[in-house]
């Protein structure tokens, strides 16, 4: 049984190809439905047993994001992106944790980018879990790890990092055939 794609999937594997960090963000607002769609995005991943063991919380007040960003190294971008969803899950075990988190944080960032909004991963560590859990009124009983700033790239951060076509390792350096 064949079914038709519901675009041609060329189209959904050039916004696979596209999404990429994003840590330089105008000011401008997302549209609340476009949020929404995102979010209705991330409600569709899978997670192990089906769990969904996380909740979203939308922040966009300016001193929370900057507190935020202060809180944990190598996210600034937190504190200048409209708006951060922050990820607070229950604490499964750590391959399950890290495996459902890295899906449900990609598939934000595709839903983002399908929309022609700007992502950034940002990852609180050890005692900047806490921090930020905290800043939030993350229960305790959940770890919040993971946060994703979204807004439109200023002109600097929409600007390619490398020049094209050197990115990515050429696609044969990466296929073995049946064995390594």
């Amino acid at each position: 049984m064949s079914t038709t794609p519901s675009c041609p999937p060329e189209t959904i594997t050039r916004t696979l190809r596209r999404v990429r960090q994003t840590r330089d963000f105008r000011p401008d607002p997302i549209p609340e439905e476009v949020l929404r769609d995102i979010l209705d995005v991330a409600r569709w991943t899978g997670s192990v047993s089906n769990t969904q063991p996380w909740s979203f919380i939308i922040v966009t007040d300016p001193d929370v994001k900057r507190r935020m960003a202060e809180a944990a190294p190598y996210t600034a971008h937190i504190g200048v992106a409209p708006v951060v969803i922050a990820i607070a899950r229950e604490v499964k075990g750590p391959e399950a944790d890290h495996y459902d988190e890295g899906r449900l944080t990609e598939r934000i960032m595709i839903a983002a980018e399908a929309h022609g909004v700007s992502s950034g991963l940002a990852r609180a560590r050890g005692d900047d879990q806490k921090v930020i859990g905290e800043l939030l009124g993350v229960p305790d009983e959940l770890v919040l790890r993971s946060m994703v700033s979204l807004g439109y790239p200023t002109e600097e951060g929409a600007k390619p990092k490398s020049a094209p076509g050197t990115a990515r390792r050429p696609l044969d350096s990466f296929i073995r055939r049946e064995r390594y």
